[in-house]
């Protein structure tokens, strides 16, 4: 599974401007503007604070995978999101987070959505990874890092 089939320069926020995590959230799914992608922004954001209810997605490392299944999102969706000041996401590890990738998926794709989410973590692990989306100046930039990961 490539994860660049999904991540478009228009859904990549390189500076965030939240400072907590429902504003972030509410911020990266502003970025799906066409309606067969998300048919109810606000019901997408509901269930992805709702998840975010049953435990924190700040899964440490200063990274944060928000993410739901829900009928008002089209397929799968994905955007990242960057903070370079950091914002308050209560992590695991009680950091701040610096990097918020936001995946939705419509309960009939769940399996496409796990498998993107195993692959999404899997890359997450590699420091060096992490370490160059933080360096990565423009949207085209995070596409060509997934894409250079992906082929490894």
């Amino acid at each position: 599974m490539k994860l660049t089939d999904f991540l478009k320069p228009e859904h990549c926020v390189m500076d965030l401007v939240s400072r907590d995590k429902e504003s972030a959230i509410r911020e990266l799914v502003s970025v799906f503007s066409a309606p067969e992608q998300v048919t109810d922004r606000d019901d997408f954001i509901k269930h992805l604070m709702e998840r975010e209810q049953l435990g924190s997605t700040g899964i440490g490392n200063r990274v944060a995978i928000p993410h739901a299944p829900t009928r008002s999102v089209e397929g799968l969706v994905f955007a990242f999101g960057r903070s370079r000041l950091g914002l308050d996401f209560q992590s695991i590890d009680g950091e701040e987070v610096n990097m918020v990738f936001l995946l939705g998926t419509n309960p009939g794709d769940l399996t496409t959505y796990l498998k993107f989410l195993a692959t999404l973590s899997k890359l997450l692990n590699i420091r060096q990874f992490r370490q160059d989306f933080l360096d990565a100046e423009t949207a085209g930039a995070i596409i060509e890092v997934l894409r250079k990961y992906e082929k490894n």
